[in-house]
Protein backbone atom coordinates (compact mmCIF):
# COMPACT_ATOMS: atom_id res chain seq x y z
CA UNK A 1 0.00 0.00 0.00
CA UNK A 2 1.55 3.30 -1.05
CA UNK A 3 1.43 6.46 1.02
CA UNK A 4 -0.26 9.41 -0.68
CA UNK A 5 -0.36 13.06 0.31
CA UNK A 6 -3.65 14.93 0.35
CA UNK A 7 -4.83 18.50 0.75
CA UNK A 8 -8.26 19.42 2.11
CA UNK A 9 -10.11 21.98 -0.03
CA UNK A 10 -12.21 23.17 2.92
CA UNK A 11 -9.65 23.80 5.68
CA UNK A 12 -6.36 23.57 3.72
CA UNK A 13 -4.91 20.81 5.96
CA UNK A 14 -2.17 18.60 4.41
CA UNK A 15 -2.07 14.96 5.48
CA UNK A 16 -0.79 11.54 4.39
CA UNK A 17 -2.73 8.31 4.14
CA UNK A 18 -2.22 4.69 3.09
CA UNK A 19 -4.59 3.77 0.27
CA UNK A 20 -5.23 0.46 -1.43
CA UNK A 21 -5.88 0.31 -5.15
CA UNK A 22 -9.51 1.19 -5.92
CA UNK A 23 -10.28 2.85 -2.57
CA UNK A 24 -11.85 6.30 -2.36
CA UNK A 25 -9.88 9.24 -1.03
CA UNK A 26 -9.98 9.50 2.78
CA UNK A 27 -11.79 12.21 4.73
CA UNK A 28 -9.79 15.09 6.19
CA UNK A 29 -8.69 14.19 9.74
CA UNK A 30 -9.03 17.79 10.89
CA UNK A 31 -12.48 18.82 9.62
CA UNK A 32 -13.95 15.51 8.32
CA UNK A 33 -14.63 16.86 4.82
CA UNK A 34 -14.53 14.48 1.85
CA UNK A 35 -13.37 17.26 -0.50
CA UNK A 36 -9.69 16.36 -0.65
CA UNK A 37 -7.18 16.55 -3.48
CA UNK A 38 -4.30 14.17 -4.09
CA UNK A 39 -1.04 16.17 -4.10
CA UNK A 40 1.96 14.91 -6.12
CA UNK A 41 4.65 13.77 -3.74
CA UNK A 42 8.13 15.26 -4.08
CA UNK A 43 9.75 11.84 -4.00
CA UNK A 44 7.53 10.34 -6.69
CA UNK A 45 7.61 13.34 -9.04
CA UNK A 46 10.51 13.62 -11.47
CA UNK A 47 10.72 15.71 -14.58
CA UNK A 48 12.93 15.45 -17.65
CA UNK A 49 14.98 18.57 -16.89
CA UNK A 50 16.23 17.16 -13.58
CA UNK A 51 17.27 13.96 -15.37
CA UNK A 52 19.19 15.94 -18.02
CA UNK A 53 20.85 18.08 -15.34
CA UNK A 54 21.90 15.01 -13.34
CA UNK A 55 23.32 13.35 -16.48
CA UNK A 56 25.26 16.50 -17.42
CA UNK A 57 26.63 16.75 -13.87
CA UNK A 58 27.79 13.11 -13.98
CA UNK A 59 29.48 13.60 -17.36
CA UNK A 60 31.33 16.72 -16.20
CA UNK A 61 32.40 14.98 -12.97
CA UNK A 62 33.85 12.05 -14.90
CA UNK A 63 35.69 14.40 -17.27
CA UNK A 64 37.04 16.31 -14.25
CA UNK A 65 38.27 13.04 -12.74
CA UNK A 66 40.13 12.23 -15.96
CA UNK A 67 41.74 15.68 -15.92
CA UNK A 68 42.74 15.40 -12.26
CA UNK A 69 44.43 12.07 -13.02
CA UNK A 70 46.29 13.69 -15.93
CA UNK A 71 44.51 11.63 -18.61
CA UNK A 72 43.83 14.43 -21.08
CA UNK A 73 43.39 12.19 -24.13
CA UNK A 74 40.90 10.00 -22.27
CA UNK A 75 38.99 13.11 -21.20
CA UNK A 76 38.94 14.37 -24.81
CA UNK A 77 37.67 11.02 -26.13
CA UNK A 78 35.05 10.79 -23.39
CA UNK A 79 33.77 14.33 -24.02
CA UNK A 80 33.60 13.76 -27.78
CA UNK A 81 31.34 10.75 -27.21
CA UNK A 82 29.32 12.63 -24.59
CA UNK A 83 28.88 15.52 -27.02
CA UNK A 84 27.28 13.13 -29.53
CA UNK A 85 24.83 11.55 -27.10
CA UNK A 86 24.16 14.44 -24.71
CA UNK A 87 24.80 17.77 -26.47
CA UNK A 88 24.70 20.62 -23.96
CA UNK A 89 26.53 23.94 -23.99
CA UNK A 90 28.77 23.17 -21.02
CA UNK A 91 29.90 19.83 -22.46
CA UNK A 92 30.54 21.39 -25.88
CA UNK A 93 32.58 24.24 -24.39
CA UNK A 94 34.72 21.91 -22.28
CA UNK A 95 35.26 19.56 -25.21
CA UNK A 96 36.26 22.43 -27.50
CA UNK A 97 38.61 23.86 -24.86
CA UNK A 98 40.34 20.48 -24.46
CA UNK A 99 40.68 19.97 -28.22
CA UNK A 100 42.37 23.40 -28.57
CA UNK A 101 44.72 22.71 -25.67
CA UNK A 102 48.27 21.90 -26.67
CA UNK A 103 50.13 19.24 -24.70
CA UNK A 104 52.69 20.60 -22.31
CA UNK A 105 56.27 19.50 -22.66
CA UNK A 106 59.00 19.24 -20.09
CA UNK A 107 56.89 17.95 -17.23
CA UNK A 108 57.52 14.87 -15.21
CA UNK A 109 55.38 12.51 -13.18
CA UNK A 110 56.45 11.69 -9.69
CA UNK A 111 55.18 8.59 -7.96
CA UNK A 112 55.18 8.35 -4.19
CA UNK A 113 57.24 5.50 -2.89
CA UNK A 114 56.05 3.15 -0.22
CA UNK A 115 58.38 2.80 2.74
CA UNK A 116 57.89 -0.24 4.93
CA UNK A 117 59.37 -0.20 8.37
CA UNK A 118 59.57 -3.26 10.52
CA UNK A 119 58.91 -3.04 14.22
CA UNK A 120 61.35 -4.71 16.53
CA UNK A 121 59.89 -7.79 18.11
CA UNK A 122 59.87 -7.92 21.87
Amino acid sequence: MPIYEFSCEVCGHFFESLIKAGEDFPACPQCGSRQVLKVPSIFSFRDASSTRAAREKAILKRARDYLIDGKYKDAQRFLEKAKEFHPTDRIKRLSDALSERKPTSGYFVSKPELVITKKKGS
